[in-house]
Order: C-alpha cells, then sequence, then structure tokens
C-alpha cells in the first residue's frame, strides 16, 4: 500500500547530489574541528583507569580470583573499560556476557566465586602480551614497560570513546535541531506512549522515541491536518553506511507504517553526514520525505503547509 503523504517536496537526482555534497562538506567541517579536542579531554580520565589496572594486575589475574577487587573495577565504568581493554582483542560488552555465560556486577562478583573465577581466567587467556610481556615471563616489570602499557592501553580506549561519542553525537545534535524546528514551528511535546491505533498525538503535538505499530520512530508529529508524520533522525559517516541508516532501517519502518495505518502516517527521514544520491533517491521513492540537516526550513515549510 502507498503512502500518502501531506504535500510535501519531491527533489529532483541534481538536488538530491547537492544536498548530498552540502552534507558531506558540512561533516568534514565538523570532523575536522572537533576530534582533536574529545581525544585531550578524554585522555586523562583513560589514562587513570588504565594505571588503576596495570598497578593491580596481578591481583586481577590471580588464582583464584579476588571477588572484590574484580567486583570494584567493573563497577567503575572507565575501569571496566581499562579491564576489558587490556586484552590483545578488546572484548566488548557484550562478548563479555556471552563468553562468561552471565553478566558480570558488582553483587555478582562479590558473591559469585565461580564468576570472578570465570572472569580471571579469561582475562589471563586473552591479555595482550605485547603491552603486558612480563606478565607471560613471571618477572616485575620495569618502568618503561608499565609506561610503555599504561600509553597503550590508555590511547585504545580514547579512541574507542571518542569514536562512539561521535556517532552519538550526530544523530543527538540533528535530532535537537529537529526539535527546535517543531517548538519554533508551535508544535507542544507530550508524554511519549506506544501507539497502536490511530489516532496518535493530537494535532500540534509530537512525540520523542515511541513505538509507531511496531517499529520505532525519533518523533511522531501530530499534523495540523489530523494525519501523523513518523520522522527518523539518521546520521551516517559514509556512503556505505548511509544504506543501512536510510534504505534499510527507515525504508523498512515506512513501508511497515503503510501497511498498518495506510495513508494516515508518512514517514520522513532527517538527513546529517555523509548518503549516496542514489540511495537518497531510492529512499524518496517509497515515497519518504527527505529534510536534510543543513536545511531544516524545508521542515518548518513542510509542518505550516500541512494543514
Amino acid at each position: 500500500m502507498p503512502l500518502n503523504p501531506p504535500p510535501g517536496r519531491n527533489w529532483t537526482a541534481a538536488e538530491i547530489a547537492a544536498d548530498c555534497a552540502a552534507s558531506k562538506t558540512d561533516f568534514r567541517a565538523r570532523r575536522l574541528s572537533v576530534p582533536l579536542r574529545d581525544y585531550l579531554a578524554e585522555f586523562p580520565s583513560a589514562k587513570a583507569a588504565a594505571d588503576h589496572i596495570i598497578a593491580n594486575l596481578s591481583a586481577i589475574l590471580a588464582s583464584p580470583a579476588n571477588g572484590a577487587l574484580l567486583a570494584d573495577v567493573v563497577a567503575d565504568p572507565a575501569k571496566f573499560v581499562a579491564l576489558r581493554y587490556a586484552a590483545a582483542v578488546p572484548i566488548s560488552e557484550d562478548d563479555l556476557v556471552t563468553l562468561l555465560g552471565s553478566k558480570p556486577s558488582r553483587s555478582s562478583l562479590r558473591r559469585n566465586q565461580a564468576q570472578a573465577d570465570a572472569l580471571a581466567t579469561l582475562l589471563r587467556d586473552s591479555l595482550d602480551p605485547k603491552r603486558f610481556p612480563w606478565v607471560a615471563k613471571g618477572v616485575p616489570p620495569t618502568r618503561n614497560e608499565i609506561e610503555a602499557a599504561g600509553l597503550a592501553s590508555a590511547v585504545a580506549a580514547t579512541i574507542q570513546r571518542v569514536q562512539t561519542k561521535r556517532r552519538g553525537d550526530e544523530k543527538s545534535a540533528l535530532e535537537d535541531d529537529i526539535e527546535a524546528i517543531l517548538i519554533a514551528s508551535g508544535f507542544t511535546l507530550v508524554p511519549t506512549q506506544n501507539i497502536t491505533v490511530l489516532p496518535g498525538p493530537a494535532r500540534g503535538t509530537y512525540m520523542c522515541h515511541c513505538n509507531l505499530g511496531n517499529d520505532n520512530a525519533d518523533f511522531v508529529i501530530g499534523l495540523r491536518n489530523g494525519k501523523l508524520l513518523a520522522l527518523e533522525a539518521k546520521a551516517s559517516n559514509s556512503e556505505i553506511n548511509s544504506r543501512k541508516r536510510l534504505n534499510k532501517e527507515v525504508v523498512q519502518d515506512a513501508q511497515q507504517w503503510a501497511r498498518t495505518f495506510g495513508t494516515q502516517v508518512a514517514a520522513a527521514a532527517g538527513l546529517r553526514g555523509v548518503f549516496k544520491p542514489s540511495y537518497v533517491a531510492e529512499a524518496q521513492n517509497t515515497p519518504i520525505l527527505i529534510f536534510w540537516g543543513h536545511r531544516l526550513s524545508d521542515l518548518s515549510d513542510y509542518l505550516a503547509n500541512a494543514v
């Protein structure tokens, strides 16, 4: 069943290409302006956490395990990252749960010696021999080895933090800009609730991060013409990534909303970052309304005309 959204601009191939180029230019400017600042801001806490792990490495790897020590490390987010990054290949939190068969926590490690022993064994088996050569040799570390291990561990953890922050910041910034447009356009935020049947939010109101049918939308907006606009904010750092963010996630949601709610719901994507023009054109033909983060005045115009 095709969507029948309120009147919205259908962008030409040339316009899409120009907007993709403009969005990429803005993305480059942001990336060049903030990485060193973010890195320097994150590094001190990562270094302190790495130094703590290295200073207590013998006790952390002991058998039987020191459950109280491991519990205190896991309870501290920075130290927990440093602990997982002591492995030759850093262990994600999800992988750690899978490998241990249970989720380690401060309380579980204090009361469950078997879990503490399993965590210590995992760390011994996966420890990076290049950063911590003294462990395999069974000798005390030299001062240079401690300094080198602390620096390498802190750098690895800081890079991970900055990369994660970047991904979240791009989407969060876009969502903030979209919400500012809604507020400036006279729309009022109402409490979020799952929407299984229409009408959903009343005219002139909007909800954030709620289920519409079986799929989540970043914004569900009650247009003044009585229909709903389901708007998803998508940030991408590459053309390949843009296909997943837009053509998989948004398009699939839009198709499901069309099947569930028919023409009463229009789907839209707010885009920020790097997107491939052909993917944007393909998504638009779903149809999906496209609003660019670098020109959200288009969203203001749409909201004003959907009456």
